[in-house]
């Protein structure tokens, strides 16, 4: 029988998907303010794009030390550091300051996003309820994390346009989204209760030790779990080209695509991850929902390579694209629940989230610039359908790693 989440589960939640949504608004600001933040920032492209890079590249390195932070001290109050550290470096990014403050800010921002905050977040989210909340549980946060993202993003916008589309305006956002911050923060400390759920013996939490950390490298369902969420990501990221190859290989225009790319990036994750949650736990089953994602995914694949690159295949292709993204947000909402469902010690949660993010969110590295090289290499059409094969290649390895993680899970019951 499915269980009901009192006021302090549904308090967290909230927090944890406004944390979620708050502390990567400032880093990823500028891809939708790019020209405008660059000119404010006195940079020029080089300079602004190496420091994403540093954001990115520190990002991607705390990953797995993060998860032992996770694991070695209060999730609690990590969280509430990095989003009132990142909203403080906000409000110094607002003066726009010189080429080198700004290296230093994204660096902060790559160090708190991963090395105090995502292990966090994933361990606090775990902790809220039981085994068979789990996928509630992820897939809400997910989905308050697209709701929030998408209100702020359009009030931001609705700011810009009222204080004159400039440097004033840029400022106005920033500030305000260090405020967000650090409100966020404050709210965590205050309202966030901490470990509802924790593997004990003798009335005291378990300690990460250094051999749990060899045992999870051990453990198969890592390493699938793994495959799993970096398949899911390759295809999530293949995905963006979906809107150019709607200009300029079917004919759409710029403001239909971009309100499908509204639709893809907003609209299908605050709907479609508790969607995919509610449904593991009515099921019982977090790897059986995540089976189903990969086999939407792959039937999608599979039809938009075959479907003409005609005017009149847009409206099958829209439909298509909206059922390609619900399997893909679906899975994106659960798919670090299956940490609960293989049995991973919670004293050990934030270590093994930590792993299989390094390896779940290579794709940021390397997907750009393969199905770049695809689009330079093959003309017009030709090269959005080989990154559409790219796509179908990563959902069928996912497929794969999803069946041996069910099958393994059901030898175990």
């Amino acid at each position: 029988m499915k269980s009901k989440f009192n006021a302090q589960t549904y308090m967290g939640i909230i927090l944890l998907g406004l944390s979620g949504a708050a502390i990567y608004l400032l880093p990823y600001l500028r891809w939708s303010y790019y020209d405008a933040l660059m000119e404010a920032s006195g940079l020029n492209n080089t300079q602004f794009g190496v420091t994403m890079s540093v954001y990115g590249v520190l990002a991607m390195i705390f990953y797995p030390v993060g998860g032992i932070m996770a694991d070695r001290f209060s999730a609690k109050k990590l969280l509430g550091i990095s989003v009132i550290g990142a909203g403080v470096l906000g409000l110094w990014y607002s003066t726009f300051p010189g080429y080198i403050p700004q290296i230093i800010i994204y660096a902060g921002w790559g160090i708190l996003s991963t090395l105090t905050f995502w292990s966090s977040m994933m361990k606090a989210t775990r902790q809220l309820g039981s085994s068979d909340e789990q996928g509630r549980l992820f897939g809400l946060v997910e989905g308050g994390r697209g709701v929030l993202s998408t209100v702020v993003s359009f009030a931001a916008l609705f700011a810009f346009s009222k204080m004159g589309e400039g440097i004033v305006g840029l400022r106005g956002i920033i500030v305000g989204m260090s405020v967000i911050n650090i409100v966020t923060g404050i709210l965590i400390f205050l309202f966030l209760k901490e470990g509802q759920r924790e593997d004990a013996k003798d009335g005291e939490p378990k300690k990460l030790a250094v051999a749990d950390i060899a045992d999870i490298l051990k453990k198969p369902a890592i390493w699938l779990i793994s495959l799993i969420i970096v398949c899911c990501y390759s295809v999530y990221l293949g995905s963006t080209y979906l809107t150019p190859y709607f200009t300029n290989v079917i004919g759409a225009t710029a403001s239909f695509a971009a309100l499908l790319s509204i639709m893809r990036s907003y609209v299908l994750q605050f709907v479609c991850a508790p969607t995919g949650g509610m449904l593991a736990d009515k099921i019982g089953s977090i790897t059986k929902v995540i089976n189903g994602c990969y086999l939407v995914m792959v039937a999608a694949l599979v039809l938009i390579i075959l479907l003409p690159t005609a005017k009149s295949a847009m409206v099958p292709l829209v439909v298509v694209l909206i059922i390609l993204c619900a399997g893909i947000f679906a899975m994106r909402g659960i798919y670090f629940a299956t940490i609960d469902e293989v049995d991973i010690p919670m004293h050990v949660t934030g270590t093994a989230v930590g792993i299989v993010s390094i390896i779940g969110f290579m794709p940021d590295v390397f997907m750009s610039a393969l199905c770049g090289k695809l689009l330079d290499s093959f003309e017009g059409a030709a090269g959005y359908r080989a990154i559409f094969i790219l796509m179908l290649v990563f959902a069928l390895v996912g497929l794969v790693s999803a069946l041996l993680l069910l099958k393994m899970n059901q030898k175990k019951g």
